[in-house]
């Protein structure tokens, strides 16, 4: 049957159209040709694309359902080129490659790509990482086009993840984890220092010590830094700040940083300090006992807040008293301290199987303004928080990721920012269902597949 130039108008560029005489209907479709082994000649092959009837076209839903598949794999696609082009930016930047480029077999990019995707997985160690790059090749190569098409060996991915300098390390590091940060209006940010076991050597007291920056509201380790003993950690926490954004932030450490050093440098960032004081400042420590001992003293601010869980019922008292009520000596010492506070909280523990009762006193200083309204809820709400270092991010650490079993050498290990980018999927999960997102093992166990992997980077990345 002839066809009018009206019909041709109506098919899509590229289209072939003929008439079936039993639907009584024009069929538009497109031919590919392919040489067929079999037959040993080029044969037709044949996509259906819509038909016409009555002068007007309709695309096949077939064919509309192939363009969906076809557009998601193009989007998956140069999602995932961002992935390596934001890696790759981020290398470039941090990283000099002294390799000569005409002998490279494993592109820089490549090899932090499959370390950060396997650590996502909880494989943080550098023969975990070889075996993930092994065990997901195929899969990789079908996604990146330039992808090595041969395994590398654990010593390769060891000698070039030792390229990041441990003093460059805390700005690759911070790269990596901004774009899992969400502004809060006000963060409360933890200090402390984690041991790691399998680091110590024969002989030793001791092993290595990873000083972190962990913020809790973002459930994310800001910064990291390998030290060698627990003597030498105090040294270390006031130079971290000059490379972290802590502005607007309250930060919290344990009685071995509350240094008159760390103190100035987070007043010098525009940060807000609460630090524990024990007696290894004697003096401090004495006199805030006697500020809240002293009758006289009318200005405390209270606060009492009781909870049941553990077997235990515990009733935790908050005071507070401006930092003015400190000799002028101290107050010189301490910057942001003379229009601050110091805190006193007391944790009283009833057991409900014993009815044993245990009670215990902290104190801590803080540069928190004593005017402040809530001045109260401030200061228990940075005590408290203080504890999901331990609580968020240590002890999943060691039973997740298994860091007590970590013989690190150096801080170039991923494993703070799997777990920051775990935490940050479990927000999304809750904001977009409203309900409890799923356990950490859970979604390390879906991140094995490198697709979905590649999906939550590209995700955050895009972002």
């Amino acid at each position: 049957m002839a066809v009018s130039k009206e019909i041709l108008d109506l098919i899509p560029e590229g289209c072939k159209v003929n008439w079936n005489e039993k639907q009584q209907r024009f069929c538009v479709y497109k031919s590919t040709y392919y040489y067929s082994k079999e037959h040993k000649r080029s044969r037709e092959q044949r996509t259906q694309v819509g038909t016409i009837v009555n002068g007007v076209f309709t695309y096949a839903k077939s064919y509309l359902l192939k363009q969906q598949i076809k557009d998601l794999k193009q989007e998956v696609k140069s999602s995932t080129a961002d992935v390596v082009n934001k890696t790759s930016e981020i290398l470039s930047n941090e990283v000099i490659d002294p390799r000569q480029a005409a002998k490279v077999q494993y592109p820089l990019a490549y090899v932090y790509l499959v370390a950060l995707l396997s650590s996502l997985s909880g494989q943080t160690s550098c023969v975990q990482i070889a075996d993930y790059w092994s065990n997901h090749r195929a899969a990789l190569e079908t996604v990146f086009e330039d992808f090595p098409k041969q395994d590398v060996s654990h010593d390769t991915v060891r000698r070039l993840l030792m390229l990041i300098d441990p003093e460059q390390f805390q700005s690759f590091y911070g790269r990596l984890v901004e774009p899992l940060l969400h502004k809060f209006t006000s963060r409360v940010v933890a200090v402390d220092g984690q041991a790691v076991k399998a680091s110590r050597r024969g002989g030793e007291r001791a092993g290595k010590y990873i000083l972190t920056f962990y913020d809790t509201e973002n459930g994310i380790a800001l910064g990291q830094k390998l030290i060698g003993n627990k003597e030498n950690e105090i040294t270390h926490a006031a130079s971290m700040v000059e490379g972290l954004n802590l502005a607007g932030c309250i930060v919290t450490a344990d009685a071995l940083n509350t240094q008159e050093k760390f103190a100035s440098a987070l007043i010098q960032k525009k940060a807000d300090y609460c630090l524990a004081v024990k007696q290894n400042h004697k003096s401090l420590f004495y006199d805030i006992q006697l500020s809240f001992m002293d009758r006289t003293e009318t200005r405390t601010v209270e606060i009492e807040k009781v909870e049941l869980g553990h077997g235990r019922i515990e009733t935790r008292k908050i005071s507070v008293l401006p930092g003015s009520c400190l000799p002028a000596v101290l107050l010189k010492k301490w910057i942001g301290l003379d229009e601050g506070t110091i805190v006193k909280t007391t944790t009283e523990s009833v057991s409900k199987t014993t009815g044993e009762i245990s009670s215990l006193d902290r104190y801590y200083i803080s540069s928190l303004n004593f005017l402040n309204a809530h001045i109260a809820e401030q200061c228990a709400r940075a005590v408290r928080r203080h504890w999901g270092i331990e609580n968020d991010l240590h002890y999943v650490l060691d039973v997740n990721f298994y860091q007590d079993r970590t013989q690190c050498k150096n801080a170039n290990y991923l494993n703070k920012w799997a777990l920051g980018m775990i935490r940050k999927l479990q927000k999304e999960e809750e904001t977009e269902t409203g309900k409890e997102a799923k356990s950490v093992k859970r979604i390390m166990a879906k991140l094995q597949s490198p697709s979905a992997a590649l999906e939550a980077l590209a995700t955050l990345i895009n972002k």
